[in-house]
């Protein structure tokens, strides 16, 4: 099975998302660049590689070289898997909520603001309270899933509506892997990639 990453520069905006074509063991990396340019990842220099699949290590590199579409990356630095997890991307979607306390009852809508792998931002006039956990139908996976989420905190707003900060609670495994795919899809969409 392929192994895609996301490259990013090394504060973290991504630039390319690319295909391990070495074996995964091998002293450096060759990627070939699905997305993106070749020639940006190699202007960055020093990069980092998130792996879309839980085997694919995070790591931080140097472009060593170049020929095309293909580039040879030596790693300097295994990154933690909370790489992946901070991993935020802006996104825009329309959507509901419902109470799992029985604090309030019907459903309440919500505008996403950005969305990680770990959690999600999103704008509501709907009264809540840091802790509670509410359910989110979240739109722009393949398929419309409907997660759990714990209210961390509310975030200063741009808005008439407030923003509030969540995190992801008892995801199973297909979950986590849709919403990875769904934020990796969305980052390296050409609107996002120079």
């Amino acid at each position: 099975m392929e192994q895609i990453y996301l490259v990013l520069d090394s504060n973290g905006i991504p630039i390319a998302q690319a295909v391990l074509e070495s074996p995964a063991n091998a002293d450096v990396m060759q990627l070939r660049i699905l997305q993106g340019s070749a020639d940006t990842v190699t202007a960055r220099r020093d990069v980092q590689l998130i792996g879309m699949d839980d085997r694919a290590q995070a790591r931080r590199g140097l472009v060593i070289r170049q020929r095309g579409d293909q580039v040879v990356i030596q790693p300097t630095a295994a990154l933690g898997a909370e790489a992946r997890e901070n991993l935020r991307i802006l996104t825009d979607f329309e959507s509901v909520i419902y109470p799992v306390t029985g604090r309030w009852k019907g459903c309440r809508k919500v505008v996403g603001k950005d969305l990680s792998c770990g959690g999600v931002a999103f704008y509501t006039e709907a009264s809540l309270i840091e802790k509670e956990v509410v359910e989110l139908v979240l739109p722009v996976t393949d398929e419309p899933l409907l997660l759990k989420v714990r209210m961390l905190r509310s975030l200063p707003s741009d808005r008439e509506m407030a923003l509030w900060a969540a995190r992801f609670v008892d995801l199973i495994l297909d979950e986590e892997i849709m919403i990875r795919k769904s934020v990796f899809s969305i980052q390296v969409s050409e609107k996002n990639i120079d």
